[in-house]
């Protein structure tokens, strides 16, 4: 028999190596919930107000740290910009924060600290390398991790988010009077469709909501297959209280109307963790799988019931509301069409993965804008039920889209497709990237005419902007 060369047999003996350690590490998938054990009821009675007549639904893409940046951007510009009220800004005013991925770890910081906290938020995430956390090299063992489920797990960027951005905050702790309301989603891949981080969600699986980590939700939202294991959660169904909180029947208090396809599949999939006799553990992914913009989830909710997904004391006064979602999306164009040369396998990947999200985020935009005055009319109907106020109708609704991709001087376009989903950015990235949310929301037509509906109604000295301030 012949003789092995030595380089060979030494590649063989790493190889086994590699497999034998990554055998002793496989993917730490132990579910991250507890089961429930007394009755969670919503905060509806009793809620502290938020402000005034004004308020904000902010929607914040995927995109890692380009999104969390350019969104920074955006809530930066929102501090500068005064509202109705003496005293606040229109950052004060938002009313709901929504996000996917690197959208939802600013979403969450956001919500968790409110305006004041933005300084931190760059402190804490732009400023830092969260992927130092992270095993990132294309080595042996981590290639038979991904085989195996994944290359990092929960012992990854779960304790590197809590330990630098929320600091053992729970969904609970974040769900109380007088903060804006947080709307997250993972993908669940049994049913193909968003798990939104929520009451109604945790009820469906008889799970405890108040005490979930903060960091394994955002963490879920942004487990990009392979690279990350999934987040799982145990279905709690077989053990579940006969007290406990059933899942409330989907479009309660709505117009009667036929609903979508993409509508009638999340309302089955409520349903089917109570009936589906296999689905015993529920395998979290990137929410970007099935709503890469946020607009998907936030319609899911806009079904439930009027007056989702604002908080009720919330609905029964405003009388300006505007939704803003931050498109974070880059990928279009780029050297692949250069050259007659096939693409190299990552490139192509890639780029088909981004073709595959491209069009179903932008019908999710378009039906979200859509469907907004029909929710009009039923908010209206219901605030006239609710509280019999002769201003019960007076109600301005508006929906605008800041999107990087509508960035079109060649220069900067192409430094925005240079920019990937990493969850690490250059310090002058991220000043570029903030710098255009702010400037972009500034431009967008549709956000100086709600500003302008705003000043005709106000007062002047309510309502000047403070061009000199300083961004947070």
């Amino acid at each position: 028999m012949p003789r092995q060369p030595k380089g060979r047999l030494l590649f063989g003996l790493l190889m086994a190596l590699a497999c034998f350690l990554a055998g002793c590490a496989a993917p730490d998938t132990r579910p991250t919930n507890s089961p429930l054990e007394f009755v969670t009821g919503a905060l509806a009675a009793g809620e502290a107000p938020q402000g005034g007549e004004v308020a904000v639904v902010l929607v914040f893409s995927g995109g890692g740290a380009r999104s969390a940046a350019f969104g920074y951007g955006v809530l930066a510009s929102l501090a500068r910009t005064r509202s109705t009220a003496a005293g606040r800004s229109l950052a004060d005013d938002v009313a709901v924060a929504a996000g996917v991925s690197g959208g939802a770890m600013l979403a969450s910081y956001f919500v968790l600290h409110g305006p004041a906290g933005l300084p931190g938020f760059r402190r804490d995430f732009l400023a830092r390398n969260a992927e130092a956390s992270l095993r990132t090299s294309l080595s042996p063992a981590n290639l038979l991790r991904g085989y195996r489920g994944g290359v990092n797990d929960r012992n990854g960027l779960p304790p590197w988010l809590d330990a630098n951005l929320y600091h053992g905050a729970t969904l609970g702790m974040l769900d109380r009077p007088g903060r804006p309301r947080l709307v997250i989603h993972a993908t669940d891949l049994y049913n193909r469709a968003p798990f939104i981080f929520d009451r109604t969600s945790f009820a469906a699986i008889c799970s405890n909501f108040d005490d979930y980590p903060l960091a394994y939700a955002v963490a879920a939202s942004a487990a990009v297959p392979v690279a990350f294991a999934p987040i799982t959660l145990r279905n709690y169904r077989s053990n579940c209280p006969a007290d406990a909180v059933m899942v409330p029947a989907a479009g309660a208090g709505t117009e009667i109307r036929t609903p979508s396809l993409v509508e009638r599949q999340y309302r089955e999939a409520l349903g089917r963790y109570r009936s589906a006799r296999d689905l015993n553990f529920l395998k979290l992914y990137d929410g970007g799988l099935v709503d890469g913009i946020g607009t998907s989830a936030l319609l899911h909710l806009l079904n439930r019931g009027t007056p989702e997904p604002l908080p009720a004391e919330t609905a029964s006064r405003v009388r300006h509301l505007l939704f803003i979602i931050v498109d974070a999306s880059t990928r279009l164009g780029g050297s692949l069409s250069e050259t007659s040369d096939s693409p190299y396998a990552k490139d192509a990947i890639v780029a088909a993965t981004d073709a595959l999200m491209n069009i179903p985020n932008l019908q999710s935009f378009d039906e979200l804008r859509r469907r907004l005055p029909s929710w009009r009319q039923e908010l209206m109907k219901w605030r006239c039920r609710a509280t019999a106020r002769p201003s019960c109708r007076d109600l301005d609704v508006a929906i605008i889209r800041v999107a990087l991709a509508d960035v079109q001087e060649p220069a900067m376009a192409r430094r925005i497709l240079a920019l990937h989903n990493t969850l690490a950015l250059k310090p002058e990235d991220t000043v570029f990237l903030s710098d255009l949310g702010s400037s972009l929301l500034a431009r967008q037509p549709g956000y100086q005419r709600f500003l302008s509906r705003l000043r005709r109604q106000s007062s002047p000295a309510a309502l000047t902007r403070a061009e000199t301030e300083p961004a947070p």
